[in-house]
């Protein structure tokens, strides 16, 4: 018997400042994030070894670009407390079988002179409170463009980091399809 377990994320984005909708810097700029692309991340869950070992980033990216004038911090959340499966809402699953790890790819350094990134080397877990991914360093993080660009590697059930220590397999997930909304939110450091 196959069980095939599908995680959908989708991402929305809040700002809590002045927006606009463009990765250049608009005439009077305040806070930008741009999803350049990854908007929806898809788990497939089609063999053992992925229950027992989990998925780290199967390809699973979102490639966004945060555009400031003032120093920024940004945050994750899902919108619900768990993930509830779409055939059967009964089947339900923990948030934190999901983390992301964070690439710096822009010139902003994440060493901690620019940012500061807690989720560089070990994913950090989903949660419905708000998590810091990314925040002011000792110096600035303003910027646009290539200053500060970022990949958001998504894994699945790895057990790495602060993520759940018990395999899908040890879990029991119920086979069904599970869809959370993560919403970023870039707001100005305090």
């Amino acid at each position: 018997m196959k069980r095939i377990v599908n995680i959908v994320v989708v991402f929305f984005v809040l700002l809590l400042a002045q927006t606009r909708g463009q990765d250049i810097p608009p005439p009077n700029p305040g806070l930008v994030i741009n999803i350049v692309s990854g908007y929806s991340v898809s788990f497939n869950f089609n063999e053992m070894s992925k229950y027992k070992d989990g998925i780290m980033n199967g390809g699973q990216s979102t490639f966004i670009r945060v555009g400031a004038i003032m120093d920024w911090k940004l945050q994750f959340s899902a919108d619900q407390a768990m993930f509830y499966g779409e055939n059967d809402p009964s089947n339900q699953m923990e948030l934190n079988n999901v983390g992301v790890v964070v690439v710096s790819t822009g010139t902003n350094q994440d060493d901690g002179s620019n940012i500061i990134n807690y989720a560089k080397t070990v994913p950090l877990a989903l949660d419905d409170n708000e998590v810091t991914l990314l925040t002011k360093g000792s110096g600035s993080n303003k910027g646009y463009g290539i200053r500060n660009a970022f990949t958001l590697n998504w894994e699945m059930g790895t057990r790495r980091g602060n993520m759940n220590n018990q395999s899908l397999l040890e879990q029991m997930i119920a086979s069904d399809t599970y869809t959370v909304n993560i919403t970023l939110t870039l707001t100005p450091y305090r």
